[in-house]
């Protein structure tokens, strides 16, 4: 039996044996399509107000069980890392690395001086740490390089310069989920730390930083007030190389945790290698500046990131758009051999369902890979149809279903369907302000058999949680399925 086929075996032996074992609660059967199209209509009746998608198809006799409004579009949000993951995974192949290099046109090394320009090559890595880049930098220290006779470039150019993408909107660009994806990305492009009132009113508050980040200059002009001063507040801003804090915060509060989103990458980036040249005693004679590295360079030192497998269980798991966006952008530059972009990613993810798949994408609209945007259009047929292969190809499907958040267990599901934990794994979506939910995935149903299901919801109106009670009633009901 080949890896694939055995592996993805264990997989629901695992799966299905841990539910029996923890959930031996009374026992409910549906028994046949009919009584399982008439629960799930009865359950959709109490949700009228809402434009909704439900298919569910058998994946071990390849059957339709329910289908509603299958070829309708709707904008999926975080369920279209489903898309994402398995055309990386099927293009660039599980094992795919991300590298970062140090690159030189020198000739050689003499008395320590790199006699020509250096080059720090960025990938698009999107688990690159200021760590891995401390490594790196540090390869320059175990080659006796002290001095750098020419300039010390930054290429960014394997990715555009829109770190946005349409139809994202305003809003989120201060949040850390809706970081800018770019060539160069350091944890995250976003920064933490945390800020404490001071001992006595008329102090300054004490910023406490990590290890972990490199932070630009920082100006705190932030005031301690009285204990019990109301209307205290915090305003971050950014010039081109400061980060600015103003405002104020009670005497005796705990302290408050910010994060703040690197706007402006290539400057960041640049700020960060000149102070780690400084860091590790390495002089550069020129500049350090945006620059294009070009064929026959010679390599002085390589970060490789974890294989793509291990990237996407984190996108999976998290629901993590940077990483999304960054294998979006990734397989448009590699298939089309231009810088990686919104526009060419999508059309590479589409090309790639198209011609490995099969799958009509007529209609379709991929925008970023992650789901943020309200542009994106997908039809629950097309992703029931990547669900469909992403399940019975050899060659991923043990790496994409391992990545699904599993219910009551962990990602984004660690908190929902208890009563049916380990019966379903399957990637949420939600999107609060457009009335958007989603979830799609598998569920194991009776006599062990695997069932994909796609639920879309667009248009609601209220809490996004009665929908997503919508989703957990149904996939309830898929575990309780058997065949007549």
């Amino acid at each position: 039996m080949r890896k694939g086929s055995l592996t993805i075996l264990m997989i629901l032996a695992f799966w299905s044996l841990q539910a029996y074992a923890q959930h031996q609660s009374r026992k409910v059967v549906i028994y046949g399509k009919e009584q399982l199209a008439s629960e799930i209509n009865q359950i959709l009746q109490a949700y009228q107000n809402a434009a909704i998608g439900v298919y569910v198809k058998s994946m071990k006799y390849g059957d339709t069980l329910y289908a509603q409004n299958i070829n309708h579009a709707f904008i999926p949000a975080s369920i279209l890392k489903i898309l994402t993951a398995e055309t990386a995974l099927l293009y660039l192949g599980p094992e795919f690395r991300f590298s970062t290099l140090l690159m030189t046109d020198a000739k050689s090394i003499d008395n320590g001086v790199l006699t020509g320009n250096l080059y720090l090559v960025e990938s698009g890595d999107p688990s690159l740490t200021y760590y891995d880049l401390i490594s790196l930098m540090g390869s320059l220290k175990s080659q006796q390089i002290q001095s750098v006779a020419g300039n010390v470039y930054v290429d960014d150019s394997v990715f555009d310069q829109s770190y946005g993408a349409p139809g994202w909107v305003a809003k989120d660009s201060r949040y850390c989920y809706a970081a800018p994806i770019s060539a160069g990305i350091v944890n995250h492009n976003c920064l933490s730390f945390r800020i404490l009132p001071g001992r006595k009113p008329g102090q300054l508050a004490q910023i406490m930083t990590s290890p972990r980040y490199y932070y630009p200059v920082m100006q705190n002009t932030v005031v301690t007030k009285p204990r019990h001063s109301r209307g205290c507040y915090l305003k971050l801003g950014s010039s081109e190389s400061t980060l600015s804090l103003q405002g104020c915060m009670p005497k005796g509060h705990y302290a408050w945790g910010i994060s703040y989103v690197v706007e402006n990458v290539l400057n960041y980036n640049l700020s960060l290698v000149k102070t780690l040249c400084k860091r590790y005693g390495v002089r550069v004679q020129g500049h350090v500046a945006p620059g294009r590295a070009y064929p026959s360079l010679s390599q002085v030192g390589d970060h490789r990131s974890q294989p793509l497998r291990v990237i996407v269980n984190d996108m999976m798991k998290k629901s993590d758009n940077v990483i999304a966006g960054a294998l979006f952008k990734k397989l448009g530059q590699t298939y089309t051999q231009q810088p990686g972009s919104w526009e060419n990613g999508g059309r590479a993810v589409e090309r790639i369902l198209s011609e490995k798949i099969g799958i009509n994408t007529a209609g379709m609209h991929l925008i970023d890979g992650s789901g943020l945007s309200r542009y994106n259009q997908i039809t629950p047929l097309q992703m029931m149809q990547v669900l469909d292969f992403a399940y019975h190809h050899i060659g991923t499907n043990y790496e994409f279903i391992s990545a699904l958040p599993i219910a009551g267990i962990d990602g984004t599901l660690k908190h929902r369907m208890y009563n049916i934990a380990r019966k379903v794994r399957a990637k949420t979506g939600t999107m609060s302000d457009a009335g958007v939910v989603s979830l799609a995935g598998y569920a194991i149903g009776g006599n062990k058999e695997p069932i994909a299901f796609v639920i879309m919801v667009n248009g609601h109106r209220g809490s996004g949680w009665t929908y997503k009670e919508l989703e957990d009633k149904i996939a309830t009901l898929l575990t309780q399925y058997q065949r007549s």
